[in-house]
């Protein structure tokens, strides 16, 4: 059914529900937040975290990570793959043979003093580390009662606090103990209690299932099939110690840390497609090198916490621009530098999942977020879950959902030429009301102008920048609020001796409505329009007013 047919009119012309708008703010570049869980109630086994493999080879001539440990913890990396050897009665990370040359050799009490301060400094923090250790047990026991302050976050399965527990402790419940570093070992013999205090570390094999590490030995292979590391624990074992669920690290990177796998392995499609096609399992962990390459910390951000995927065809086709979580307030320019992967001038559809009501995305052409070209807001109205996913379409034209609304204005596209983005995790109502000024009759051609509706004020349209005077012959008006009041003038100064036409909203307005004349009275459920005519106010607007209750 048509706008046009679906609005109850009188003797004014039809009110047609069509399009929308966001508000202007400045724009910066931002990064993402893989370590950003919005529900803290999420158990350990129902989040992701970036897993750095060979954390600590941030040096040498074969590096797998360029950032240092501090550097990965800035980023929101969360998991630290080490492997540690015994070299001169002391304890250090390093690679093989441990030779500097190679890799990186450090005391393995300098990475854990940098994770430690973190914790210190981070309460919400959960960290894990997963040891690859070539020492022993008392080796390890001897560092803890050396440098007990190393340990003081550790987590233990054992501990009274997760007796009554069926399954794995809440982020919430690690925060509030203030046990939030997970100890993992791939070696059963340095497993268990370390003598003589309440610090733990777990065997893998008994708390999580692992895939194969290697995607391929040379630049040229690829190999994302997901089979098992260990025999006899298939991936999709669902308990192990306790009857708790199994974590799932899924490794994801080649044997040899060249730096170009970084921006091809790490890419979205390729860890989506691992995880959903391949693996068919939820990663806890998602281990790689490179960390910052890529979208890893983008995916990891989105899968925590939802959000929406954006593709460079219609209806969610051919290649991922980006993805984001709108569990996250975010305001950037692409023009700024890329952010999720998202390149200036790319996204035309949307893929939605795991998003909460009350959410809302804000899409610009403008690049500073401008409202005086075409732009496009996605309100969220309904919880959408992670594995019923819906789609916007098209970023070029209104849809209404159940459990979304897309409102779009303007009239020369904004698929292809979104250059800003705003996320509100918690939206204000009416937060993106809005009355658009139009160069064409019936809200169409470009626009010419548009001004907020959350606040009261007046506009000499002359002495705005970014808008056109003597230009608009109709309007639109967007999720208004009941008893706003809104006025054009013909007069710069709003004065009431030439030509104006008010509009005054009777009930709160959730979509658009457009108003195809500025010459014509008239009155529905949602709008009465009166028009003061002189000598005519289509394409003479020079002023508005605006009145919010």
């Amino acid at each position: 059914m048509s706008c046009r047919t679906a609005c109850n009119t009188s003797s004014l012309r039809p009110l047609t529900a069509c399009a929308l708008l966001a508000v202007s703010t400045t724009a910066h570049a931002e990064l993402a937040r893989p370590d950003h869980i919005a529900d803290s109630s999420k158990r350990l086994d129902e989040i992701v975290m970036v897993m750095a493999h060979n954390a600590f080879n941030h040096a040498g001539v074969l590096p797998n990570q360029r950032l240092t440990i501090q550097q990965q913890l800035d980023r929101g990396v969360r998991g630290f793959m080490l492997d540690v050897h015994k070299k001169s009665g002391e304890l250090y990370v390093c690679h093989g043979t441990c030779n500097p040359a190679i890799s990186r050799v450090a005391p393995l009490s300098r990475d854990l003093e940098t994770i430690q301060r973190f914790l210190d400094t981070h309460p919400s923090a959960v960290i894990a580390i997963h040891l690859e250790p070539y020492i022993e047990k008392a080796d390890l026991e001897r560092l803890r009662d050396q440098r007990p302050d190393l340990f003081k976050h550790t987590f233990n399965p054992r501990s009274p606090s997760w007796q009554a527990h069926k399954n794995w402790p809440t982020i919430k419940e690690l925060q509030s103990s203030n046990q939030r570093l997970l100890l993992i070992s791939q070696d059963q013999k340095i497993s268990g209690d370390l003598t003589n205090s309440t610090s733990h570390v777990m065997f893998d094999q008994d708390i999580m299932v692992q895939n194969t590490y290697n995607i391929g030995d040379t630049i040229g292979q690829h190999d994302f099939s997901c089979t098992t590391r260990w025999n006899g624990i298939p991936l999709n074992t669902e308990t192990g110690l306790k009857g708790w669920k199994r974590l799932f690290l899924m490794n994801h990177f080649h044997k040899v840390p060249e730096l170009i796998h970084g921006d091809y392995d790490n890419h979205w499609e390729y860890i989506e497609a691992r995880e959903i096609k391949h693996c068919k399992r939820m990663p806890n962990f998602v281990a790689i090198d490179s960390v910052e390459r890529g979208d890893a910390l983008e995916y990891v951000e989105h899968r925590n916490n939802g959000g929406v995927v954006a593709y460079e065809g219609d209806d969610a086709t051919q290649n991922v621009v980006c993805g984001f979580s709108s569990a996250i307030a975010h305001n950037w320019s692409m023009k700024d530098g890329e952010r999720l992967g998202c390149e200036n001038d790319e996204m035309r559809s949307l893929k939605i999942r795991g998003v909460k009501k009350g959410q809302r995305i804000t899409f610009h052409d403008r690049a500073d977020g401008g409202r005086d070209d075409d732009f496009g807001v996605l309100n969220i109205d309904r919880d959408i879950p992670w594995d019923s996913p819906v789609v916007l379409n098209t970023l070029d034209s209104v849809q209404y959902r159940p459990a979304f609304r897309y409102l779009y204005s303007g009239g020369n596209g904004l698929a292809g030429k979104v250059s800003h983005i705003k996320v509100e995790p918690a939206a204000s109502p009416h937060g993106e009301a809005a009355v658009i000024l139009m160069r064409g009759d019936g809200g169409t051609q470009r626009i010419s102008c548009a001004f907020g509706l959350t606040r009261s004020s007046f506009w000499n349209i002359k002495n705005e920048p970014s808008c056109h005077n003597d230009d608009a012959r109709s309007v639109k008006v967007m999720a208004a609020k009941k008893g706003t009041v809104i006025t054009l003038y013909d007069s710069p100064s709003g004065s009431t001796s030439d030509d104006y036409t008010t509009f005054r909203i009777k009930q709160d307005l959730t979509k658009v409505w457009t108003v195809v004349t500025l010459e014509e009275s008239g009155e529905n459920e949602y709008m009465a329009v009166k028009h003061h005519h002189v000598n005519g106010l289509n394409g003479k607007v020079s002023a508005v007013r605006v009145s919010v209750p």
